[in-house]
């Protein structure tokens, strides 16, 4: 349904499962999330249109409130494209709200930081299993820990990166790295400025490693610091990520980060070991 106004741009929040996807970006020869809402929304208004991401995720990765924003000439309603375009896409990706935005509104341009959930399980789990990894061996919570509070501050994540030859740079300002422990799965929260490609999958695999006891926390530090391919052996599989929120505004990030110390550490002090039970 094209109308004869100006070109107007919205704020688009959704939810999806990324198991069926090749990551968010459109892809020639691959079904994509970004693809998927593109071909929606062209069938919604009659023609193409523009929708822009906060970011990429990559193949089988999930999102719980991922940003993106879409530009039409249209009298549709904000409520009328969130009802139209969620009749037609698949059930695995449903918009959660849709907003008028400014037209200088960009998804990824205008974001300032970005957080992330890895999911790990501690028992093999059966209803779960795409949305977490299970690694089957005990763990170490209190040195993974540990490990993960050496990540905040800016550091260089050359070796956690895929292709960091490419990048402009490697340097990352993480403000926020904690595990929790929530009932049967331990949770990674990171939030960064940005995140190099694999990055995240990667962090995750050399924790579990720290958990494992096959890895110590002083040797984990020595990877922010020198370059090592181990990293790349350990990447995490996808399923167990998911992005969490795209943040536009200093106070919004402040406030987020506020609610998670107020949350209190995982664990206190105390030293715990997860066992993972048999099937």
């Amino acid at each position: 349904m094209v109308g004869k106004t100006a070109p107007a741009r919205f704020r688009l929040n959704l939810e999806y499962d990324g198991t069926r996807y090749s990551g968010w970006q459109k892809q020639a020869d691959a079904r994509t999330v970004q693809g998927t809402l593109l071909d929606a929304a062209a069938r919604l208004f009659g023609t193409p249109v523009d929708i822009q991401g906060n970011g990429r995720t990559d193949a089988g990765v999930h999102a719980l409130n991922y940003t993106a924003h879409l530009e039409a000439r249209t009298d549709l309603t904000p409520e009328a494209i969130l009802a139209g375009l969620n009749e037609l896409l698949p059930r695995d990706i449903v918009l959660l709200r849709v907003a008028r935005s400014s037209p200088r509104f960009h998804a990824r341009h205008n974001c300032i930081a970005r957080s992330y959930l890895y999911r790990i399980a501690t028992r093999k789990t059966a209803l779960d299993r795409k949305y977490v990894w299970w690694p089957g061996e005990q763990l170490d919570l209190a040195a993974m820990r540990q490990a993960a509070g050496l990540l905040t501050g800016m550091h260089d994540f050359a070796s956690f990166a895929e292709k960091p030859e490419l990048k402009k740079s490697t340097l990352v300002l993480v403000t926020l790295a904690e595990l929790r422990l929530e009932g049967e799965t331990i949770v990674l929260r990171l939030v960064a400025s940005h995140f190099l490609w694999k990055m995240i999958r990667r962090l995750a695999g050399i924790l579990v490693e720290v958990g494992q006891r096959t890895l110590s926390v002083a040797e984990f530090e020595t990877l922010l610091t020198a370059g090592s391919n181990l990293p790349a052996r350990c990447t995490a599989p996808p399923a167990g990520l998911f992005f969490e929120q795209a943040f536009y505004h200093q106070e919004e990030l402040e406030t987020f980060l506020a609610a998670r110390h107020r949350e209190g550490p995982v664990i206190g002090n105390r030293r715990a070991v997860i066992t993972v039970r048999a099937p």
